[in-house]
C-alpha cells in the first residue's frame, strides 16, 4: 500500500515478497525460535536472488547448477526444518530472479526482501509484548503444577487418588499432544520436540514414582514444594538451583529438571549437532534429493525449451509442490493444481473489480490475512490463497500484462510442472509410490540391537563405529519415511502421527547406547545383552526381509524385560528406561 501510495509499486512489491514468504513458513512454535527462523531463512532467500545472475549464463550450465543447488537442498532439509522452509524460499525466488528481468539489479531485490523480513520481525516482536499468552510455557507449567498437587496428596495420605492422578495424566498429554503438534508441523526435525520428548519422558516416570505403593510420605511432600516453586520458574523462564536428590522420588524430580532446563549431563540427549554429524545421509534422503534435483532440472529445461509464457513458473511450481522435505509429493501435486486454478480465478476476479494498485495492496492484505487459516487447513486451501498473492504480486513487475494473460500462463506452466512431479518424481520410482515407516523404523530397531550388541562385546572401534553410523543412518531414513508421509491425506498422514513418539524414543536409545560406548569404567555385559535382546523381541522372528514391517508389530513372543530395575549402573538403568518406554509405546499403538 505504501509503495502504491508513493508510485514505487515495484519497491513495494519485493518489500512484500519478503513478508509473504516468512508468513507462508511460520510454524506454531515459540517465539525465540520464530525469531531464530527468520535470521536464518531471510539471508538464505536473499542470497538466492543473486541466482538470476545465471539468467545470462548458457542454457546448459544454469540447468545444471539449478540441480546441484535442489540436490543440496533436498539433503539439507533432512536434517533442519529450518533449513527446510529457508531453502524452499531460495527456490521460489531463484525462480523469480532468473524469470523475470525486472529482478535486476538483483543487490537490490535482495535488499528489498531483507527490508520486508526486518518490517515482520518488528510486528512479530510487537506480537511478543501485547500477546501475553504463552502455550508451550503455560502447558509446561500446568504438568509441573498437576503433578505437584498428586505430590501433595501422596504426602497427606489421601486415600483416593482419582481425580490426582487423571489431572497429572490429561497435563502430561496435552504437553505432549502439543508437542507432537509442532513437530508434526515443522517440515523436519526441531531440537525443541527433541527437549518436549525428554520432559514427558521424565514426567512420565515421576508420574509412575508418585503413583507406587512404597512412595515415602515426607519426599512426596518435598517434591510437591519443589514443583510448585518449579512452576512458577518455568512461567519465569529462571531455572532453579539444582537440588539434592535422595530418594528415588527426589531424584525423578530431579530429572524432570534436568529436562526442563537441560542443566544435568548424564540425562541429556546427544547434542543434535552431533547426531547429524553421527547420521549421514541415507539412501531414503539420497534418493528424494535425487528426484527433487531431476525435476527441477527438467523444470528449468522446459522453461528454455517450451515456448509458454511466464514459463518460470514451471520450476516455481516444482519448488513448491516438492518442498519441503519431498512430501506426499502426487497429492501436493493434484492438491496444488487444483489450489492453483482456483486462486488464478480469484486473481482474475479481483484484477478485474480492482484496477489500481491501492485496490489491489487492500485485496492482497485481505488474502494475506487468510494465508494462516489456509495454511492450517490443507495444502489444498494454501494454494488457493498463496497463488493469486504471488500473482498479484509478479503483476507489480509486469504491469503491462492483464491478470487474466497471467492467469492462463500460470494454469498451464502449473499443469507442465506439475506433470514433471507427479511423472519423473513418482510414477517412474515405484517404491516411492507407498512409503513405509514401520518398514523403515524395523530396519532401524535391527540396527541399534546390533550396535548394542557390539558395545556389549567390547568389539574393535572399527566395528562399533561402523555400527553406531548404520544405526543412526538406519533412524535417519525413518525420519525422513516418517516427513514424507505426514503430508499425506488421511488415513496414511493421520496414522504417521503416532509415529513420532516412537522414532524419538528410538533416537533416544541411540542416545545412550552412543553414551555409554564413550565411557572409560566397566559396563556389565549381562545387562547389556539384556537391552539388546529387548530390542530384537521388538523386532522379532520372521523368514523374509520383506517381513520387517510385520515384525515391529509382532509381541506375542516378548520376553520380560526387568534391567530397568535390576541394573546397578546407572547409564544402563537410564538405557532400559528408554527401551521399556518404547516397547510400552509399541505395544499401545498395537492395542489401537
Amino acid at each position: 500500500m505504501i509503495g502504491a501510495l508513493c508510485d514505487q509499486t515495484l519497491i513495494g512489491m519485493w518489500i512484500s515478497m519478503g513478508t509473504l514468504l516468512l508468513a507462508a513458513g511460520e510454524r506454531s512454535v515459540a517465539y525465540p525460535v520464530r525469531f531464530r527462523q527468520i535470521a536464518v531463512t531471510t539471508p538464505l532467500a536473499a542470497a538466492a536472488y543473486f541466482l538470476g545472475e545465471l539468467s545470462h549464463a548458457p542454457h546448459a550450465l544454469t540447468v545444471v547448477v539449478m540441480a546441484v543447488i535442489a540436490f543440496a537442498c533436498g539433503v539439507g532439509s533432512g536434517y533442519s526444518s529450518t533449513f527446510s522452509v529457508g531453502s524452499m524460499q531460495a527456490m521460489l525466488i531463484a525462480a523469480i530472479a532468473i524469470g523475470v528481468p525486472a529482478a535486476a539489479p538483483y543487490w537490490k531485490a535482495a535488499a528489498l526482501f531483507v527490508v520486508g523480513a526486518a518490517i515482520y520481525a518488528l510486528v512479530l516482536a510487537v506480537e511478543v509484548v501485547v500477546d501475553p499468552r504463552r502455550p508451550q510455557r503455560s502447558a509446561e507449567a500446568d504438568m509441573i503444577r498437576a503433578l505437584g498437587a498428586l505430590s501433595r496428596c501422596r504426602a497427606d495420605g489421601t486415600a483416593d487418588l482419582a481425580a490426582a492422578r487423571a489431572r497429572a495424566i490429561a497435563a502430561i498429554d496435552a504437553f505432549d499432544a502439543m508437542g507432537i503438534a509442532s513437530r508434526g508441523t515443522s517440515h523436519g526435525p526441531t531440537p525443541e520436540y527433541v527437549r518436549a520428548s525428554t520432559v514427558v519422558r521424565a514426567a512420565d516416570q515421576l508420574l509412575a514414582r508418585l503413583l507406587a505403593d512404597d512412595a515415602d510420605p515426607e519426599l512426596c511432600a518435598r517434591a510437591a514444594d519443589r514443583l510448585e516453586e518449579g512452576a512458577a520458574a518455568v512461567m519465569r523462564r529462571r531455572p532453579l538451583t539444582p537440588i539434592d536428590a535422595t530418594g528415588d522420588t527426589l531424584i525423578r524430580v530431579r530429572m524432570l529438571e534436568d529436562a526442563l532446563w537441560r542443566a544435568g549431563p548424564a540425562h541429556d540427549e546427544l547434542p543434535v549437532a552431533e547426531r547429524a554429524r553421527l547420521a549421514l545421509p541415507g539412501v531414503a534422503l539420497v534418493s528424494s534429493a535425487a528426484r527433487l534435483a531431476l525435476c527441477t532440472g527438467l523444470a528449468y529445461a522446459a522453461f528454455y525449451l517450451l515456448p509458454v509464457a511466464h514459463s518460470y513458473w514451471i520450476a516455481l511450481t516444482v519448488a513448491l509442490v516438492m518442498k519441503p522435505d519431498l512430501g506426499s509429493i502426487f497429492s501436493r501435486a493434484v492438491l496444488r493444481s487444483l489450489g492453483t486454478v482456483a486462486g488464478a480465478a480469484i486473481a482474475v476476479v479481483v484484477g478485474a473489480l480492482l484496477t489500481t494498485s491501492g485496490g489491489e495492496a487492500l485485496a492482497i492484505a485481505v488474502l494475506a490475512a487468510c494465508l494462516p487459516w489456509a495454511m492450517a487447513r490443507s495444502y489444498l486451501w494454501q494454494a488457493v490463497f498463496l497463488t493469486p498473492l504471488i500473482m498479484l504480486l509478479i503483476d507489480a513487475v509486469v504491469p503491462h500484462e492483464s491478470v487474466l494473460d497471467i492467469s492462463e500462463a500460470r494454469l498451464i506452466t502449473t499443469v507442465i510442472g506439475g506433470l514433471i512431479v507427479v511423472v519423473f518424481g513418482y510414477l517412474i520410482w515405484p517404491s516411492q509410490r507407498h512409503p513405509r515407516v514401520d518398514v523403515a523404523f524395523a530396519a532401524a530397531i535391527e540396527a541399534l540391537a546390533a550396535y548394542l550388541r557390539g558395545v556389549a562385546d567390547g568389539a574393535a572401534a572399527e566395528r562399533v563405529t561402523a555400527e553406531r553410523r548404520r544405526a543412526y543412518r538406519r533412524l535417519f531414513d525413518t525420519r525422513v519415511h516418517l516427513q514424507r508421509t505426514l503430508s499425506e491425506p488421511p488415513p496414511a498422514g493421520a496414522e504417521a502421527w503416532s509415529w513420532i513418539p516412537l522414532v524419538t524414543a528410538a533416537e533416544r536409545i541411540a542416545d545412550r547406547i552412543t553414551g555409554i560406548s564413550a565411557l572409560r569404567r566397566p559396563v556389565p555385559r549381562a545387562d547389556l545383552v539384556a537391552a539388546a535382546d529387548a530390542l530384537d523381541d521388538l523386532v522379532g522372528e520372521t523368514e523374509t526381509a520383506h517381513a520387517a514391517s510385520d515384525r515391529v508389530m509382532s509381541s506375542a513372543s516378548w520376553r520380560p524385560y526387568e534391567a530397568a530395575v535390576s541394573s546397578s549402573d546407572p547409564d544402563v538403568r537410564e538405557l532400559a528406561d528408554e527401551i521399556v518406554h518404547l516397547r510400552t509405546s509399541v505395544r499401545r499403538g498395537e492395542g489401537s
